[in-house]
């Protein structure tokens, strides 16, 4: 798989994972496939669950020093007010912050932030926030051990969500997607399938259980995942980009171009539009 690819199917999974969850049909090599990933992590794994409990998450912010002069300034001063605030303001002064580390893709500083909210108003909607951006942390992140550091605060933060309502749908997707960077994959692959009996036509599941087939090499199997959500939804580009790819992938040329060159024609997001001319370069 081209790197530019591995790239818009990341984004993509990040991008879905903030707006909802993931369920449909399992992949039927799951377990061996996840594996790889599992096993790349494993000595991040070992020493994280030396240091981590499941149930007290705790992690730095430290992301000051990796941006720009102007950035600094700004999050300088935002902490500054978030320092001197107390009680609803200091929420208020957090939320600010979240705001621009988000802007700067610092997803686990913004989590950080998210998470002392969390910690005053214990609300679900606070913790799927906080647990939304450590998943988005592990999302991009490259280091096999950041990977697993920011998954199991983001499965920490989720477990509490599902301890007050056991039926948020996201968050048992979100966390299952994370247990597929570990050593135990399946752990993960077993909660989709309790999501999938509950809702089968769950979005989120279905694009994400897409990318695990993607990961797998199986494109057929993502085909008819990326499918079914465009008949559902066919405003869904992401997934029509990601169908294009398999599509491709399977040598379906003629399919595979008409559906991407829909992408170029209703997308405004120039990830996608690269993603999908240079799928269409290939199939030339």
């Amino acid at each position: 798989m081209q790197k530019s690819f591995i790239v818009i199917i990341v984004i993509a999974v990040a991008t879905i994972g903030g707006l909802y969850s993931l369920p449909k049909v399992v992949v039927d090599n799951e377990k061996k496939t996840l594996q790889q990933p599992a096993k790349e992590n494993a000595a991040a794994t070992a020493n994280r669950d030396k240091n981590v409990k499941s149930d007290a998450p705790t992690v730095t912010e430290n992301h000051t020093e990796s941006l720009n002069v102007e950035q600094q300034k700004v999050i300088s001063n935002l902490k500054e007010i978030y320092t001197k605030s107390a009680g609803k303001s200091k929420i208020t002064s957090a939320d600010a912050l979240i705001t621009q580390f988000v802007k700067y893709t610092r997803y686990d500083s913004a989590a950080y932030y998210a998470n002392e909210v969390a910690k005053v108003e214990p609300s679900e909607s606070n913790l799927m926030k906080a647990g939304g951006l450590y998943y988005e942390a592990f999302t991009y992140a490259l280091e096999s051990e950041k990977t697993a550091r920011m998954g199991e605060l983001a499965r920490s933060i989720y477990q509490k969500v599902i301890d007050k309502n056991p039926n948020n749908l996201l968050a048992k997707t979100n966390m299952a997607m994370t247990y597929t960077a570990t050593q135990t994959p399946m752990q993960g692959i077993t909660m989709l399938r309790d999501v999938i009996a509950k809702e089968p036509d769950y979005e989120p599941a279905l694009f994400s259980l897409g990318i695990l087939s993607i990961r797998s090499n199986q494109f057929g199997k993502a085909v008819d995942r990326f499918k079914q959500i465009l008949r559902n939804n066919p405003s869904n580009l992401k997934a029509a980009l990601n169908l294009g790819y398999c599509l491709a992938e399977l040598d379906r040329k003629e399919e595979a171009q008409k559906i991407l060159e829909q992408v170029l024609e209703k997308s405004k997001d120039p990830q996608e539009k690269s993603a999908a001319n240079e799928i269409l370069s290939k199939l030339k």
